[in-house]
C-alpha cells in the first residue's frame, strides 16, 4: 500500500459526484478474506467486472521508465511512428485510474478519476483554464491604428510559430529539443524555447509568453508562442494568395533582427538551409511572426489566446468524432486534425513536456487573477492511486455485499413473520 502524500482537495469528474467507499484497504488478498468472511463469492464479483479490450498486453499501463524512454527515442532505438508505442498510448488514455482521498477530519473516503492527456477529466480542466483566459482578455485592446496609414497598426500581441528542419533533427530529436533540461546518458539539443524567448527579450523588450508545444500531422513538433509586449510594434495588413488576411511586422530594424529582412528572404528562396543557419534567433528551422489585431476578419487576441487549447479541450474517451475507441494506432488515422492531436499527446507524454505553459508575467499582462489558495492545512489527502481494475473490483465487491445484506434482512423478516 502506498504511503499517504499531501494533495489538493479532490475534484469531481465530469460524470458527477465523487464515488464514496467505506473500505480503507485495497489489498486484493484482504478483499478475498473479507469476501469469504461475509459470504460473498469471488466468482460473483468477477462477473460484475466489465470486459475491456486492449490493443496491447500492457493493460492500459504506461510501462516505460521516463529517462530510459527518452534515451531510446533520441538514440533511434524507438520511434514515435512505431504503431506499438502509439497503441500503448491509446490504451493508456482509455484506461481509467482513480485517486483515493481521505478526509482528515471525518475519515470519509472518496475516489476521483485521474486526469490523463485526452481523457474527460483532463479535457475538463483544460477547458476551465482556457475559459479563465478568455474571461481575462475579454474587452481588452492591445492594438491601435497608425495615424496616416490605413493598413498599419501598432500591437502588443504577437503570434510566433517555429518548426524544425528535418535534415537537422529527427522527429524524436526535435521533441527532445523542447525539453528545458538534459537527460543523463544521451546528448541532444535542448532548451531551445527558453533561448528563443531570451532573444525575443533583446529585440522587443519585456514581455509575457504563452507556449504551446503542438505537433504537426507528421509527428514533428511545431510550437506556437504568444508574446504580450510592454511596448507595441508596427504591423502591416497583408492579404495572401488564398485570400486570408494577416498582419506582418514591417519595421526594417526589427525584420533584420528576426531574420526576415530583404537579404535573408532572398537567401531563403535560393538556399533555405543556409538561411536557417544564419537566422539570428532560431537556427533550428523556420520561424514566422504574425501580429494580433482587433480588426474584424483578423485573428483577435481572444482567438489567439484560446488557439493553443484547441486540441487539449477535446475528450478522446467518449463517443463522438474525437473518439479513439476503434483506432488501432495513430498512423492509421486519415483525419489531419485527429492525427495532430494524438501526436501532440504522444510527443508531450514521451518526453515529459508541458503542453501549454505560461507564467506570472503573461497572466499579469492579460489581467488574469490568481487562483485563491486555502489557508491552513489541507482537508483532504491523497492516499494512493488505483487502477481501473482495482476500482471496479472494489465497486463490484460492495455491490455484491449489499445484495448479500439485503438477502439476510429479507430472510430474517420472513423468519420472524
Amino acid at each position: 500500500m502506498n504511503s499517504i502524500t499531501s494533495a489538493k482537495p479532490p475534484e469531481a469528474s465530469s460524470e458527477g459526484a465523487l464515488r464514496q467507499e467505506i473500505l480503507t484497504t485495497y489489498d486484493l488478498d484482504e478483499i478475498r478474506k473479507r469476501a469469504k468472511k461475509n459470504g460473498v463469492r469471488l466468482s460473483d464479483i468477477l462477473k460484475k467486472l466489465p470486459v475491456i479490450k486492449r490493443r496491447t498486453d500492457e493493460s492500459g499501463c504506461w510501462p516505460f521508465v521516463p529517462d530510459e524512454l527518452i534515451m531510446q527515442l533520441v538514440r533511434g532505438e524507438r520511434s514515435l511512428s512505431d504503431p506499438a508505442l502509439q497503441a500503448i498510448l491509446l490504451d493508456w488514455i482509455e484506461s481509467e485510474d482513480y485517486n483515493k482521498f481521505i478526509n482528515l477530519e471525518s475519515g470519509e473516503i472518496i475516489f476521483a478519476q485521474s486526469a490523463k492527456r485526452g481523457n474527460v477529466v483532463y479535457a475538463t480542466r483544460k477547458t476551465k483554464k482556457r475559459d479563465q483566459m478568455k474571461d481575462a482578455i475579454e474587452g481588452k485592446i492591445f492594438d491601435y491604428p497608425v495615424k496616416g496609414f490605413r493598413n498599419r497598426r501598432m500591437t502588443r500581441l504577437l503570434l510566433c510559430t517555429v518548426n524544425f528542419d528535418r535534415s537537422k533533427f529527427t522527429c524524436e530529436e526535435a521533441w527532445a529539443a523542447l525539453r528545458s533540461t538534459p537527460t543523463e546518458g544521451v546528448e541532444y539539443t535542448f532548451n531551445v524555447i527558453n533561448s528563443l524567448n531570451a532573444n525575443i527579450s533583446k529585440i522587443f523588450g519585456k514581455h509575457g509568453t504563452l507556449t504551446s508545444k503542438e505537433a504537426q500531422s507528421s509527428g514533428y513538433p511545431a510550437p506556437h508562442l504568444i508574446f504580450i509586449l510592454d511596448e507595441p510594434v508596427m504591423v502591416e495588413r497583408h492579404k495572401g494568395k488564398d485570400g486570408n488576411v494577416s498582419w506582418r511586422l514591417c519595421e526594417q530594424r526589427i525584420l533584420n533582427r528576426i531574420g526576415k529582412g530583404p537579404l535573408m528572404r532572398k537567401l531563403a528562396r535560393t538556399d533555405y538551409r543556409k538561411a536557417i543557419d544564419q537566422n539570428p534567433i532560431w537556427k533550428h528551422g523556420f520561424i514566422d511572426f504574425e501580429g494580433i489585431v482587433s480588426e474584424e476578419g483578423s485573428r483577435s487576441g481572444r482567438d489567439a489566446i484560446t488557439y493553443p487549447f484547441k486540441y487539449l479541450v477535446k475528450c478522446l474517451t467518449e463517443d463522438g468524432k474525437n473518439s479513439i475507441k476503434d483506432v488501432p494506432d495513430i498512423n492509421s488515422i486519415k483525419d489531419k486534425d485527429k492525427r495532430t492531436m494524438l501526436f501532440t499527446h504522444l510527443g508531450n507524454k514521451c518526453f515529459r513536456i508541458r503542453d501549454v505553459s505560461f507564467g506570472k508575467g503573461f497572466k499579469d499582462r492579460i489581467g488574469m487573477l490568481p487562483e485563491e489558495k486555502k489557508e491552513g492545512h489541507p482537508e483532504w489527502k491523497r492516499v494512493r492511486t488505483l487502477t481501473g481494475y482495482e476500482y471496479n473490483f472494489i465497486s463490484a465487491f460492495n455491490e455484491q455485499r449489499s445484495i448479500q445484506r439485503f438477502q439476510e434482512i429479507f430472510a430474517e423478516q420472513n423468519a420472524g413473520g
